[in-house]
């Protein structure tokens, strides 16, 4: 039975993105805390967590190594590449924050070192970001995911500065290590906020050294908090009042010139697809900018994205630029069939945003595509009949190359033209038209 594959973009690998989130905001306040009270005893409830954590922490390991990869738009799902992939990146860090050193440290007799050893859970803390970038849609994104590690780091922050003083003002033992513990955090609070209330006051020169070091730190986080939750209020805001008032002008002129209603939904629904867009909104930046660089950053991003073709690999730049001068942009909306099963090709297409589905002749589902992907060009090598159906799931911005275009460019450019020719003649059907 073979093993599953994981999507990133599935509901699955971003609820569990999310999860092992959760996993490495616990170990990154626990840990510290047992490693600052050596004689402190977990409840029941938290080593139910750290088990339960610990246990996500070592199945993430194989699904990490089984999640599929996005090149050029297209997941790749050769196990090789996925685990190579997989090793050259955070591997080790997952495998050593995921190993239960602590546990076999006490089993084997060195129980005083486990605490130390339980640093290496830390290891994942780095990953916070891309953790909450990953869960994607599971969350509601964008302002939600920096506030969250705005709170995130300043959680770790003031729990990390609060072990530090329990570490040089250990417990005397006249409190219980709750109310302890919870003196040392009232400290960390009160310092980093201000400059402290001075009923907690170090006692010696390292503990006036890390108090002064608290107290500056303080001023650089509330400069940084305070920059950066108002940015996220008036980011949020400021968009949200641009689309609604956009939305308005679009009623309005619609209900003034009797615009069909079901172009108006067409319409409508054009603008969500936009406003939940996660890529940045290319149109709006290069309409900003003057004509002539409107022009030539268009020609470098039509350049771009038949770069990405395998088809044309090696074509020399003023091909490309060609090829780049003669892309016709569309818009699909979804149901909306790009390729037709059975039809004989005369165009390919460049999905620049958006998602489509490949169906084969008979209507099955067969794979998904997004942003920067492209199929067809087996069309413009010759015309042969489509082996699937494209169709639209979302609206889709899509860039389309015509063969009449592709064979004047190629009269050209002989040397090209005899290359592809070559190479079409060496496989039977591209790795794309597999797709189609």
């Amino acid at each position: 039975m073979a093993l599953p594959i994981f999507y990133p973009d599935k509901h699955f690998k971003k609820s569990w993105n999310f999860l092992i989130f959760l996993g490495v905001f616990w170990f990154a306040l626990v840990v510290p805390l047992k490693l600052a009270m050596l004689t402190l005893v977990l409840p029941p409830w938290a080593l139910w967590l750290n088990q339960f954590f610990a246990v996500l922490f070592i199945v993430d390991l194989f699904i990490n190594a089984r999640t599929a990869v996005y090149v050029a738009g297209e997941p790749v799902t050769s196990q090789k590449f996925l685990l190579e992939t997989y090793l050259k990146g955070w591997f080790l860090a997952d495998l050593l924050s995921a190993l239960p050193l602590g546990w076999i440290a006490t089993s084997l007799g060195y129980g005083d070192w486990a605490p130390l050893v339980d640093l290496l859970r830390l290891l994942r803390v780095p990953k916070a970001s891309m953790l909450l970038k990953e869960a994607g849609s599971f969350l509601p994104m964008g302002p939600f995911a920096r506030a969250s590690l705005v709170i995130y780091w300043l959680t770790l922050t003031i729990n990390t500065v609060a072990c530090v003083w329990v570490v040089l003002y250990p417990s005397d033992g006249s409190m219980d290590n709750l109310s302890f513990f919870n003196r040392a955090l009232y400290w960390s609070v009160t310092t980093l906020s201000s400059t402290g209330y001075g009923d907690i006051t170090p006692t010696d020169n390292a503990g006036r050294i890390l108090a002064a070091t608290v107290m500056l730190l303080g001023v650089l986080f509330n400069g940084f908090i305070i920059a950066s939750l108002s940015s996220i209020v008036i980011q949020a805001n400021a968009y949200r009042l641009k689309q609604q008032e956009k939305l308005v002008n679009l009623a309005s002129f619609f209900n003034q010139f009797k615009v069909p209603q079901d172009l108006q939904n067409a319409i409508f629904s054009y603008y969500a697809h936009s406003a939940t867009e996660k890529a940045v909104n290319s149109k709006e930046i290069i309409d900003s900018l003057p004509e002539d660089f409107q022009k030539k950053v268009l020609h470098r991003i039509n350049m771009h994205m038949i770069e990405q073709v395998p088809l044309f690999k090696g074509t020399s730049p003023e091909c490309l630029s060609a090829f780049a001068h003669v892309l016709i942009s569309e818009i699909f909306n979804p149901g909306q069939d790009i390729i037709e099963y059975g039809t004989i090709g005369q165009e390919m297409f460049f999905l620049q945003h958006g998602i489509v589905e490949v169906l084969t002749g008979e209507g099955y589902p067969v794979t998904r595509l997004r942003n920067n992907s492209f199929f067809g060009e087996i069309a413009l090598l010759g015309g042969v009949k489509r082996t699937a159906t494209i169709r639209a799931v979302t609206i889709c911005d899509i860039y389309k190359l015509a063969k009449t275009d592709f064979d004047r460019i190629m009269d050209q450019f002989p040397d090209v033209k005899y290359r592809l020719a070559a190479q079409s003649g060496q496989r039977k059907v591209p790795p794309a038209a597999k797709k189609e």
